[in-house]
């Protein structure tokens, strides 16, 4: 009976640690879901992004511009107005990693709110914010 007990708490201990292992596993990869993209090119200094780029549930879209050294995110904020960042820490000028909830430098740890503000140190400034406007279902960054 003592082999029989022991196999229970064997596989109950096996059990309890695969829900841990998978509990974790899931709420890390939400932080990897696909982001959304957007390829434009910088035309007299601005950035042109249709609204519809913004699929339903996600609140942003990353630029990609093949002449910019960094990627801009564009962000809509809880009261649906735009925002757009330089994915360039403040810190050391490495390019940040974008994930649904923040921007993370992978090099020294900093990280950022959505609307640009240091959340982790080392970074002590705030990330580099670009004027939005918004017009005829156009989102346009003026890049500066």
């Amino acid at each position: 009976m003592n082999t029989d007990r022991r196999e229970f708490l064997r596989e109950t201990c096996k059990l309890c640690a695969s829900i841990v292992g998978i509990s974790l596993v899931a709420s890390s990869l939400e932080g990897c879901a696909p982001l959304n993209y957007y390829s434009t090119t910088l035309s007299n200094g601005e950035l042109k992004v249709p609204i519809s780029s913004f699929v339903p549930d996600s609140n942003m879209v990353i630029i990609k511009d093949k002449s910019l050294e960094y990627q801009v995110a564009v962000v809509k904020q809880k009261d649906n107005t735009f925002k757009a960042f330089e994915l360039k820490c403040t810190h050391q000028d490495n390019s940040l990693i974008a994930t649904k909830s923040s921007f993370v430098c992978g090099l020294h740890g900093s990280t950022f709110d959505l609307s640009g503000k240091v959340i982790t140190t080392p970074a002590s400034k705030n990330l580099k914010e670009f004027p939005v406007t918004l017009s005829n279902d156009l989102i346009t960054v003026k890049y500066n």
